[in-house]
């Protein structure tokens, strides 16, 4: 079901977003459920996922918005796992953006390209992500899962 967001909803979602992400979007706003998951299209483009009544940039959102900040690179070892959904821990991270605090949104690349294969929520800081083990992201939406299916 598609549900149009009203002017004070997409003003909000915008907001956060600009908090989140570092991106500021216009345009009309739709709300779908696909999977059990809140997508919002912007312009009939799927750039923005809810999770936990937060917004973020989908890995859409970031092919298209490029944010300046908040990337965390993974080496090759980790790809198929992140691409699964499975969380990203910290001995497959080899680089992680400063000033990343926990909660904030990250998107994740492979070392060596710059394509986004993931987007999560940080579960420790920048500083910490780097380690012997342990969690470091919470994959929240990638490349080839429903969400992507559904519209590509």
């Amino acid at each position: 079901m598609r549900e149009r967001l009203r002017k004070k909803q997409a003003k909000f979602v915008t907001q956060q977003l600009k908090e989140n992400s570092g991106i500021e979007i216009t345009g009309d706003m739709d709300r779908v459920k696909i999977d059990g998951r809140v997508v919002i299209l912007v312009e009939n483009e799927p750039v923005i996922i809810e999770y936990q009544d937060r917004y973020y940039l989908t890995v859409y959102g970031i092919l298209k918005f490029k944010p300046p900040r908040w990337k965390v690179v993974v080496d090759e070892g980790a790809m198929p796992f992140v691409m699964n959904g499975a969380d990203i821990m910290k001995p497959g991270i080899v680089y992680a953006d400063e000033g990343v605090k926990k909660g904030d949104f990250v998107y994740i690349s492979v070392e060596g390209k710059e394509t986004p294969l993931a987007v999560g929520v940080a579960l420790v800081d920048s500083s910490e992500m780097i380690g012997n083990k342990g969690k470091a992201i919470k994959n929240i939406h990638h490349l080839k899962d429903r969400i992507w299916n559904h519209f590509f």
